[in-house]
């Protein structure tokens, strides 16, 4: 392996890590500036500074935020990882979000994520599910 793919493999560690555990403000030195994150689940391409709110509000109304099944490979320009992401709401919901995503890393930073994810887990995460009546 070359150094250009340790670099690449090593920032989709980073990248990864800090989402699950860290403080999501470093993202901002993870991505470089003008990096930009697609998903399949709207076709839009979002930045950097949108990206860290979206997760956070995501980690702020989950009590279980995990990476499992991590599968991180290197690629010609950056690397490509599949993996399950496990979400548990404090309502109760379990959601396990089966995802690839594809990254172009440049001087060991991301400069561009195409991220897939299952759309009903998505829809899931970003709505309360609502409130049963009696």
């Amino acid at each position: 392996m070359n150094d250009q793919m340790a670099a690449a493999l090593a920032a989709g560690e980073r990248l990864f890590h800090t989402v699950e555990h860290g403080d999501l403000e470093d993202l901002r030195e993870i991505f470089t500036d003008t990096a930009v994150v697609w998903h399949n689940t709207d076709e839009k391409l979002t930045d950097v500074e949108t990206t860290i709110s979206n997760l956070k509000k995501i980690r702020s109304s989950a009590t279980v935020f995990q990476y499992t099944d991590i599968r991180r490979e290197p690629t010609p320009n950056g690397f490509v990882q599949q993996h399950v992401l496990i979400v548990e709401m404090a309502d109760g919901r379990r959601m396990r979000d089966l995802a690839c995503c594809i990254c172009r890393v440049e001087k060991g930073r991301i400069a561009h994520m195409d991220a897939y994810h299952d759309s009903a887990v998505v829809d899931a995460m970003a709505h309360k599910q609502p409130s049963a009546r009696g």
